[in-house]
């Protein structure tokens, strides 16, 4: 095997150690939280509070209204026990009566609107949780193939690691030293380049005769005057 097939080679197990490790930074990311699943919850507890509040406050006027009853029944039995003889307190008790019979219309017309919004809001907070539910469903299935895929992809790596390793051991320290330095300059990680059609495959550079020969023997590196990256011939 030649000096640049092995540098080609490496490059393989290091374009897959540098795919895989991208995908299981990712997965991990997936795994610690799902952003449509937090949104759902949020809204779910929005709808619970909003129901609790109104649940709240329908009770509040049903006790008022209990109130407001209790004491319209003891000023009637004032009124019609014959304990007021005298007529214009018996006149003033009936309008106060009168006072409080039109608050209790008006009671039961807040209760009657505060019960509808009381079973909107209930089935608001149904579908709420039904659609959380749903998402804590969706996140568990999701988590289980990704933590499944996570195993895969640490399998590979740790393949990769060991061939990567035993291929190091039987290249010159200074191969591996260009290689590495070139690799870490680019973008995307490619320090060998493939010559295709006669041309560099990364930058399009077409290398002279000599260099296309030198890159094919595989006896010294061939290096992109374009470039820089070191080329090889399959």
């Amino acid at each position: 095997m030649s000096r640049a097939e092995s540098l080609y080679r490496l490059q393989l197990l290091d374009l897959e150690l540098d795919r895989a490790r991208k995908r299981l930074h990712e997965i991990e990311t997936l795994l610690a939280g799902s952003p449509a699943l937090e949104h759902t919850r949020a809204e779910s507890a929005r709808a619970e509070k909003a129901l609790r509040l109104a649940s709240s406050e329908l009770k509040s006027l049903e006790l008022d209204a209990q109130a407001l009853d209790d004491k319209i029944a003891r000023e009637e039995q004032r009124l019609y026990s014959g304990a007021i003889r005298n007529p214009k307190e018996m006149l003033d008790l009936q309008h106060e009566l009168d006072v409080l019979k039109r608050r209790r219309v008006a009671l039961d017309e807040q209760i009657l609107a505060a019960m509808e919004q009381v079973e909107q809001l209930r089935a608001d907070e149904l579908r709420c949780r039904q659609a959380l539910a749903q998402a804590e469903r969706n996140f568990a299935e999701d988590s289980a193939h990704l933590r499944a895929e996570r195993d895969n992809l640490t399998a590979v790596v740790e393949g990769a690691l060991e061939q990567r390793e035993a291929l190091c051991r039987s290249l010159p320290a200074r191969d591996l030293d260009l290689y590495s330095a070139i690799r870490a300059k680019k973008p995307n990680g490619v320090a060998v380049a493939l010559i295709k059609a006669g041309a560099c495959s990364q930058c399009g550079e077409t290398p002279s005769s000599q260099l296309i020969q030198q890159a094919h023997t595989g006896a010294a590196l061939a290096m992109c005057s374009n470039c820089g990256r070191i080329l090889y011939a399959l």
